[in-house]
């Protein structure tokens, strides 16, 4: 099977050689596998990443992020880096459960969500110094070799992310609904117990599928900031996936072409790849709040007339009753002619103060 999918990728990687523009990544196997695996990334962070941000997964995702380093670990140490990917999908399916279990308690659950990240990660750790010193080892694993990507590894990452993709496919509507009305979406009728596995298995699947290239730190990068940039910029949850597929895309490539640049020190590429990723995500959502400072409010009811007040409401109300269908320019006109004017508003409180002075002067049981 493998050399079937070799065999695919070298045809894959002729044809696109005669595409302009595309020579700096098809020039050879080791350059071509990670553009691959970044194209398919992208289409899959783009809904991933869509979800934890309207959900405020964040925290879940960093969880997931170091409780996939033990099976990374163990997979490293005892089969081979050969087994990484299968390695680490085992250790996500027990953090999948675990997040799943905290995220279902109705108290807080950012105290049992850190404790599994502290748990996985340490048990990692112990692993790799109960071996001896693999501080070199552990290096690669926590932040990856993307240049040293094998056939049969970026083969496991495409399923991987062909699964992931497929799940969030068919449970788009659902997801969308929990993110947006947790409690609606359980009296509608929706499994939200599987909307959460998906999600929490969705996130496992891009930390998995990344695990060996970009490494198992630096994943968090391609799970949150694309969400972020296109929460600014798009109007619809759709449209915010599509975005932020097209932000973990741009910044890919970008960084894959800083990589090939030449300096006058070597670039780490996945270090390339996770700032690139954060500087297009930021172009993009400052567009759009750009944009939506130059549009201004929008859709604001226009102010009510002010009602008129004592004397001047009784005259419209007596207008409108004395010219009945005389329409609203009557009703006005009249109000205006039943309205008293200024000098006889003056003369009114005049007469009311001299009357109001003579009643104080006059002594008791004097009439008024």
């Amino acid at each position: 099977m493998t050399a079937a999918f070799s065999g695919a990728l070298e045809a894959l990687r002729d044809l696109l050689s005669g595409v302009p523009g595309l020579g700096w990544v098809t020039y050879a196997p080791y350059a071509f596998r990670p553009f691959v695996l970044v194209v398919v990334l992208a289409l899959v962070v783009g809904p991933v990443s869509t979800i934890v941000n309207l959900r405020r997964l964040e925290f879940n995702a960093e969880a997931m992020v170091h409780s996939v380093f033990p099976g990374v670990v163990a997979a490293a140490v005892w089969w081979g880096t050969r087994m990484i990917i299968p390695g680490a999908a085992v250790a996500a399916v027990a953090a999948t459960c675990a997040l799943v279990a905290a995220s279902r308690s109705k108290r807080e659950n950012e105290a049992a969500t850190a404790v599994v990240l502290a748990t996985f990660f340490s048990i990692g750790v112990i692993i790799s110094l109960r071996k001896g010193d693999m501080s070199g080892q552990l290096e690669a694993l926590m932040f990856g070799r993307l240049m040293e990507m094998s056939d049969e590894r970026l083969m496991q990452s495409l399923i991987v992310c062909a699964l992931a993709l497929a799940a969030l496919a068919l449970t788009w509507k659902e997801q969308v609904f929990v993110a947006h009305d947790r409690d609606g979406a359980r009296v509608a009728g929706v499994r939200v117990l599987a909307v959460d596995i998906v999600i929490n298995a969705a996130i496992g699947a891009v930390v998995v599928a990344a695990s060996a290239a970009i490494g198992v730190l630096l994943v968090i990068g391609y799970v949150v900031v694309p969400g972020v940039g296109a929460r600014l910029a798009a109007p619809s949850a759709t449209r915010m996936s599509a975005t932020a597929s097209g932000i973990a895309l741009v910044g890919a490539l970008s960084g894959l072409a800083l990589m090939n640049a030449p300096t006058a020190r070597p670039v780490s590429p996945q270090a390339a790849l996770a700032l690139t990723v954060i500087a297009v995500s930021a172009v993009v959502g400052g567009w759009g709040l750009l944009r939506e400072r130059m549009r201004g409010p929008v859709g604001e009811p226009a102010a009510a007339p002010a009602e008129p007040q004592g004397d001047e409401g009784t005259a419209v109300e007596g207008a409108a009753l004395a010219n009945p269908g005389g329409g609203e320019r009557a009703a006005v006109e009249g109000a205006a002619a039943l309205a008293p004017t200024d000098g006889e508003w003056s003369t009114d409180l005049a007469a009311a103060s001299q009357s109001a002075s003579a009643s104080c002067r006059a002594p008791l049981g004097s009439p008024s």
